[in-house]
């Protein structure tokens, strides 16, 4: 799968969505309700799976994503 050249990296569209995810769970756990702090565990939890299997689900979702295809770069040449 191509990516567009101007398009930010993998590895930072992971460490942004999940960081995201982490600031709005501990949030919610502070002023929702206290589950919210488990949610914030079990992403834990996924970055602990990940590192050790070298696959990260998160990853494959975002790189399935419109901006990550090939497909509607412009300046890409189809050879």
């Amino acid at each position: 799968m191509q990516r567009c050249s101007s398009a930010i990296s993998l590895e930072r569209q992971v460490q942004i969505a999940i960081g995201s995810l982490l600031i709005v769970k501990v949030v919610l756990g502070f002023s929702v309700h206290a589950l919210f702090f488990a949610l914030a565990a079990v992403i834990g939890t996924g970055l602990i799976v990940a590192g050790v299997t070298r696959w990260c689900g998160m990853a494959q979702l975002i790189a399935r994503m419109p901006w990550n295809r090939g497909e509607n770069c412009p300046e890409q040449i189809n050879a």
